[in-house]
């Protein structure tokens, strides 16, 4: 057998000529495209602050808290809707539909077990709903933080479970305040076209769902403004901010609609059916804290920002690890 042929003498080898051509190539397309420069930048921020490593945090706790949750809202609906099966009834539909597939129905049986013992679930609930609930949002502030100012800001037990606490019921109400403004605005829409005698035009459906999405859009504005402002503790005005808001809020609407279709979808799979779904809502919630994540990173480099929030220092010792 021949052996293959050598470089020559004075040459680098082909996988780093091919490496450098690839390293030229796209050095020229971020000097012709500022939007291009401005993610490989937010990359690079996301990166070297340890982005994945925070999301894992994150997911762990946001998963724990999910159940707990879900199982003290039904306690509550149970104390508060006893005997009114048609509202129990909307209820296991609405879940339905949010968690498509198996998850939603074993999400369902959960809810209806809460519902028949309300007071010793509701009580059991509420305590693993605000541990594991605190630690996400503490795992989300250290995540902001590292990305805004590449360090963690000095522990204080009572402060940060205090912040943590009001980081918690803020986001709860926003989150909730936006579901009721959603289902509200969209149900009185749907009325006055009926009462206009529209309802059975071809753009009626377009123009409901129009209104529920922009609806949705701005509750994720809003959140997105308090990640970004709130949560790291930073100063800068709002208006700097709100592009991040914008691009995170379209963002998070893209990844709904394909984790809609993605749990729709493994509903049918033979690894899925094993793991109850698990799986499929572990990595939903793993990309949606990426993005949040990554969507820091993205306002943080932004033209009218980046003079004011210093590159993060990549001597920083990960806190969360």
């Amino acid at each position: 057998m021949s052996s293959p042929p050598l470089d020559e003498p004075g040459r680098r080898p082909l996988p780093a000529r091919l490496y450098g051509r690839v390293e030229s190539a796209i050095a020229a397309q971020r000097r012709r495209r500022p939007w291009f420069d401005h993610l490989a930048r937010a990359g690079g921020r996301y990166e070297r602050t340890q982005g994945d490593l925070m999301a894992a945090g994150v997911t762990y706790f946001a998963f724990l808290a999910l159940f707990p949750m879900l199982l003290l809202i039904a306690s509550i609906i149970g104390l508060v809707l006893a005997g009114n099966a048609l509202l129990q009834q909307e209820l296991f539909d609405a879940i339905r539909q949010t968690f498509p597939g198996s998850v939603g129905g074993q999400l369902v049986r959960e809810v209806t077990g809460a519902v028949d013992g309300a007071g010793v679930i509701g009580l059991v609930a509420l305590a693993g709903f605000l541990y594991a609930g605190l630690r996400t949002v503490d795992k989300l502030r250290i995540g902001m933080e590292r990305i805004w100012k590449g360090h963690v800001e000095p522990s204080d037990v009572l402060r940060d479970n205090l912040q943590d606490v009001v980081a918690l019921v803020v986001l709860g109400a926003v989150g909730l305040a936006g579901l009721a403004l959603t289902g509200g605005v969209t149900q009185a829409t749907s009325h006055v076209l009926r009462l206009l005698g529209l309802a059975d035009e071809v753009g009626y459906g377009v123009l409901t769902w129009a209104v529920g999405l922009a609806l949705a859009v701005g509750t994720d504005v809003v959140i997105f403004l308090w990640l970004l402002r709130v949560v790291p503790s930073v100063s800068h005005p709002l208006r700097r901010l709100l592009p991040g808001a914008l691009f995170g809020a379209a963002g998070f609407e893209v990844l709904k609609l394909i984790g809609g279709y993605y749990l729709s979808a493994i509903a049918h799979s033979v690894t899925a059916s094993a793991f109850g779904g698990a799986v499929g809502l572990l990595v939903w919630i793993n990309l949606v804290a990426r993005f949040a994540f990554f969507t820091a990173a993205w306002t943080a480099t932004l033209p009218a920002v980046v003079a004011a929030s210093p590159e993060p220092r990549t001597d920083a010792v990960p806190a969360a690890a």
